[in-house]
C-alpha cells in the first residue's frame, strides 16, 4: 500500500506511535537498529511499528546523501512474507529510476 494513503487512514493514535517511530529513524538513521528496524533485502529495510491492534511495517531506503525514503507500508500478517518484501524491492528500484536527485516531497498532518 502506498505509505501517504496509509498514513491517511490510521487513527489519531495509530499516526502519533507511527510518527514516534520515524522520529527515531529520522534521528539515528540506518543505524537505527532493532527493535525498531531490520534489513529486508539489498537497500530495502523495513521499520517496526507496533500499533492499537496489529503489528506494521513501513519499508524504506536511504539514499547516498542519508534521506530516507519510505516505500510500502503494511500490516504484519506472518513471520516472512516474501510477497510484501518483493513489492517493496519494486518499490525501490521504481524510486531510484524515477527520482534521482532531492527528494521533493514531506509528508504532514495535524493530530
Amino acid at each position: 500500500m502506498e505509505v501517504r494513503e496509509w498514513l491517511d487512514n490510521l487513527s489519531d493514535s495509530d499516526f502519533k506511535r507511527v510518527d514516534e517511530v520515524a522520529g527515531l529513524l529520522a534521528e539515528k538513521g540506518a543505524e537505527l537498529g532493532g527493535p525498531w528496524s531490520d534489513h529486508l533485502e539489498g537497500p530495502v529495510w523495513e521499520l517496526r511499528v507496533r500499533l492499537r491492534d496489529v503489528a506494521a511495517r513501513v519499508t524504506y531506503r536511504c539514499t547516498p546523501d542519508s534521506t530516507i525514503v519510505l516505500l510500502t507500508a503494511f500490516h504484519k500478517t506472518k513471520q516472512h512474507d516474501q510477497r510484501q518484501i518483493d513489492g517493496a524491492v519494486r518499490a525501490q528500484k521504481i524510486c531510484e529510476r524515477d527520482h534521482r536527485g532531492s527528494v521533493a516531497e514531506i509528508y504532514e498532518r495535524k493530530v
